[in-house]
């Protein structure tokens, strides 16, 4: 069983030998985001849904089956399966990303993107897990709650754009994740901050079953 020493000294081991990459995924999500958010496009959907891939693809073959191997199972395999059904609809394209134009549900879809992509890891830093143990912007839990935040956005927009089936094997693995790690991280290693990503989670699966039937309304005056 992993401990919270090695639980730490294995994202301090990761973060070291990997940070240049770390730092590359970050910068090129921030900057698909800010494309998504002033240009929003076909072109800048496939680059969110390609980077979404790589950085999911990444997270299950190198931080869990090549770090945290005690977790390949219920961590690794979800974050590939998310990497994959990504990297496929960048060719089916049966989601479009997309934003709520105004309100509550716009600024709980920006506030969270912001948590995921550097509150959270500002927040681990303050509250006892410094670099290089800490976990960093692109690492599995906050990259869920990103990916978490975009898709229930999507669904909370004026007119959204998913296909049914596609979104939820997106959620399937992804609320999984959300509610494993964000109850298992804070019990087991003391990481309180992944509370948030069991709330996002708890977040993201409501607005998905209150969706649901738009979801197939709009599917079907699609076709």
């Amino acid at each position: 069983m992993t401990t919270a020493e090695t639980w730490h000294g294995i994202f301090g081991a990761y973060n070291t030998t990997w940070l240049p990459v770390l730092i590359l995924l970050w910068l090129a999500v921030i900057i698909c985001t800010y494309l998504l958010i002033i240009k929003p496009s076909d072109k800048t959907n496939a680059l969110m849904k390609a980077c979404l891939a790589i950085i999911f693809i990444w997270n299950g073959a190198v931080f869990f089956f090549l770090y945290m191997k005690n977790s390949a199972v219920p961590g690794g395999i979800p974050m590939l399966i998310v990497g994959v059904l990504f990297a496929v609809d960048v060719f089916r394209n049966r989601i479009t990303i997309s934003f709520p134009e105004a309100g509550w549900k716009r600024y709980v879809t920006l506030s969270l993107i912001v948590w995921a992509l550097g509150l959270y890891t500002l927040a681990a830093w303050l509250t006892g897990h410094p670099y290089p143990e800490t976990v960093l912007p692109v690492a599995p839990c906050p990259a869920t709650i990103f990916a978490l935040a975009l898709l229930s956005g999507t669904l909370l927009a004026q007119k959204p754009k998913v296909d049914r089936l596609t979104l939820t094997l997106l959620f399937i693995p992804l609320v999984w994740w959300a509610f494993c790690a964000g109850l298992g991280a804070p019990l087991r290693f003391g990481f309180y901050v992944d509370l948030t990503l069991f709330g996002v989670g708890i977040y993201g699966l409501i607005v998905l079953l209150k969706n649901w039937k738009l979801i197939g309304k709009e599917k079907t005056q699609n076709n």
